[in-house]
């Protein structure tokens, strides 16, 4: 389950009381007086925080006679973490749902929970590309990942481990990442300490794009792994709610290919929604525009800062509103490929990106790739390559070629441990390989930003 513990509504009871200033509700939010009137005026806010949604983090209540912070939009609180009445009240939200039969939580937004506590003037970032007063104008030092965000973290993770104890089930609590991969390992916490069991692991979304090599590939690996605590278990995502989606970065093909990647390394795939069919972006109007940072940047930039593009609803078939509905509107618009791309036309088909994703999740299941040795190679420009494998199981080699023209790699004079020839379990639709061709592991052919699978019997 989505949880959001960094604000609630305006219109929750905590919110109205605390506007009331009834105890014990009076410092359940971020509450600060005016530093005066301006020459129009208006009241000047405490200092000058940027909402992550554009404008002022402050924002005036006239009954209370002061500001009350908001990172997200107006309609949105900031919840006091420094007060131990909010923490508690939060834990119980957690226990609450844990009780009513949740397998786990994915906190949201977790390095906004705790603000640095003298409220300083954040400095600015001087991107002469940066629109007025959006979030990019400044550095957020003092409103994300202060030090305390760790503590409410554990406080969390505390709650989770006491229901498993008493229920003798296991849970999950993940997050999403932070702005940087340095803060977002410490959402691990520590063997003493766990905290999270993982924080999404978003690398393929920011480092790869339709440019990338097979080095920059490898590196996005790297960079997790390498930065990871030892007793960490590593996580990969190639998609999310607040980017474009994967089909739209990358190309039908390569996002196809990626998946491969997603689903067969060593650790936890996580997958957004879409991605098993393919999904790519839609386009949204200004007039059909719902995201508060698309609306709050105003119809010149809205493109550039929405996220309704990749919301849209999920395509299941071919009927109205591609079977989302049998209303007679939806939130955000139904991508216009719905009539070819859904998932039910997919599963007819011979091939597809979901007969793919069956493969490859088929794939997940066996010895190899659940608990099995990992190499990964750049094999030339453009081919990267990695194994799973426990022998003496059925293994895996994963090649996925970056480049905009077919090629050829030579997988054994970069892994000993591959026989002469393996045979194609999967592939991208642009391969001239069928499932169950039998290849040469020292010249497979490769199709312009295609990737291929092939299980074979290692060597020992």
């Amino acid at each position: 389950m989505d949880i959001v513990p960094n604000h609630t509504s305006d219109e929750h009871e905590w919110f109205i009381k605390s506007v009331n200033r009834e105890d014990p509700y009076t410092d359940y939010y971020i509450w600060k007086d005016s530093l005066g009137i301006d020459e129009n005026g208006t009241q000047i806010p405490p200092n000058n925080w940027i909402s992550a949604f554009a404008g002022s983090s402050w924002e005036w209540n006239e009954q209370r006679k002061q500001f009350y912070l908001h990172q997200f939009t107006v309609a949105q609180p900031d919840l006091d973490y420094r007060n131990p009445l909010v923490i508690e009240e939060m834990k119980n939200v957690l226990r609450f749902w844990l009780e009513n039969g949740m397998d786990g939580f994915r906190v949201d937004a977790p390095g906004h929970i705790v603000e640095h506590i003298d409220f300083l003037d954040e400095p600015p970032t001087n991107d002469p590309n940066c629109p007025p007063m959006q979030f990019c104008q400044l550095q957020h030092i003092y409103t994300m990942n202060q030090p305390e965000t760790l503590d409410i973290l554990w406080e969390f993770r505390q709650v989770v481990e006491e229901y498993e104890l008493t229920s003798r089930e296991k849970k999950v609590i993940m997050s999403e990442p932070t702005n940087n991969i340095v803060d977002t390992m410490t959402f691990y916490g520590t063997p003493e300490r766990p905290l999270m069991d993982f924080p999404f692991n978003v690398n393929f979304v920011f480092d790869i794009n339709n440019q990338t090599n097979a080095s920059a590939l490898k590196g996005a690996i790297d960079k997790w792994i390498e930065n990871m605590p030892a007793h960490a278990t590593a996580n990969w995502v190639m998609g999310n709610h607040d980017q474009p989606r994967n089909r739209a970065r990358q190309g039908e093909e390569f996002a196809m290919a990626l998946s491969m990647v997603n689903l067969l390394l060593p650790g936890i795939s996580i997958t957004y929604y879409g991605e098993e069919i393919n999904m790519d972006n839609t386009f949204v109007s200004w007039e059909q525009t719902q995201d508060p940072q698309g609306c709050n940047a105003g119809p010149e930039y809205y493109q550039r800062f929405s996220r309704d593009p990749e919301r849209t609803p999920f395509q299941w078939n071919d009927q109205p509103f591609a079977g989302f509905t049998t209303g007679n509107t939806t939130w955000l618009p139904v991508n216009e490929n719905y009539l070819t791309l859904n998932l039910e036309a997919q599963r007819a088909a011979e091939r597809s990106p979901f007969k793919i994703f069956q493969k490859l999740t088929a794939a997940r299941k066996t010895d190899s790739v659940k608990s099995g040795a990992f190499d990964h190679q750049v094999l030339s420009e453009h081919i990267f390559a990695f194994v799973r494998e426990a022998p003496p199981s059925l293994s895996y080699l994963v090649l996925v070629n970056s480049g905009y023209s077919e090629t050829q790699a030579n997988a054994r004079a970069s892994f000993a441990q591959l026989p002469d020839t393996g045979i194609v379990y999967t592939n991208t639709p642009s391969s001239n390989f069928q499932i169950g061709d039998v290849v040469g592991l020292d010249a497979i052919d490769l199709p312009a930003r295609g990737g291929l699978v092939i299980s074979y019997l290692p060597l020992v």
